[in-house]
């Protein structure tokens, strides 16, 4: 059982690790936890929390059964309240809530793991904010087109119509990469216009992080110093040494510090 400590614990995080404790205190399977360090670590963390007040609510840390109906991740829901205070609806977080299951529906009922659940939260928060469908977010749309592969239930037939209005594409059912070209030959023929290697690694790099590794090829970013090689240190004390066993088989270490 995964457990937290206070305040960072109960709500949509793991349960206290002082209050499972005491929970199990007849039980021979109980941990036997230092009950005072846990306590001390409890003052440290309340430190962090009011740190953190900007990002936190103490609504996060109430037990909320309607959690069992919405199927909201704690994660999300904790972030979702966040994201809805700066749009000026934290009013409205019960109303958002109760949209998600129907979005889902929608969406052909696409699970709420990243980054699909924030997909559908953002449409729910849409639909809440300007009327159903008003609004479609890009993700959602891609989601009906197929783009993000097989939903495990049919999409809805009219959401997918919109989607197709809306973007001026028509809906795949494939394997969304089987409808792509190829983009080595076009990403290394990019690299070499420019006066740059076309090593497969870098064609890799200029797909994900284009203007990243520009910077870096043009000597405009900084480029991490390589670590000091053995030859640049050396021992400056007696070795201790110690004797281990690891998955059976043991094992003579000696341990000395180094200074350059």
């Amino acid at each position: 059982m995964d457990t937290s400590i206070v305040p960072f614990a109960n709500g949509t995080g793991q349960p206290d690790t002082l209050l499972m404790q005491k929970m199990l205190e007849a039980s021979e399977r109980k941990p036997q936890y230092d009950e005072a360090k846990l306590a001390k670590l409890r003052e440290h963390f309340e430190q962090v929390y009011e740190e953190l007040s900007e990002f936190t609510s103490h609504r996060n840390e109430r037990v909320d059964s309607d959690i069992l109906i919405y199927q909201v991740p704690g994660g999300m829901m904790s972030n979702f309240r966040n994201q809805l205070k700066e749009q000026g609806m934290a009013d409205r977080l019960e109303d958002v809530m109760k949209e998600i299951p129907y979005v889902r529906e929608q969406l052909g009922w696409i699970p709420l793991v990243t980054p699909t659940s924030q997909i559908v939260g953002t449409q729910a928060m849409l639909n809440v904010k300007f009327g159903r469908w008003e609004m479609l977010s890009q993700p959602a749309m891609e989601i009906l087109l197929g783009k993000y592969g097989k939903t495990p239930a049919p999409v809805d037939p009219e959401r997918r119509k919109q989607a197709e209005k809306q973007s001026g594409q028509e809906a795949i059912d494939c394997r969304p990469a089987d409808v792509l070209d190829p983009r080595m030959p076009g990403l290394k023929s990019d690299l070499a216009d420019k006066g740059y290697p076309d090593s497969d690694e870098l064609a890799v790099l200029h797909a994900m992080f284009p203007q990243e590794l520009k910077k870096v090829l043009d000597g405009e970013a900084p480029v991490a110093k390589p670590a000091k090689k053995p030859a640049d240190v050396k021992p400056s004390g007696e070795a201790a040494h110690y004797r281990m066993t690891i998955d059976g088989s043991p094992y003579s270490v000696s341990v000395e510090e180094l200074a350059s």
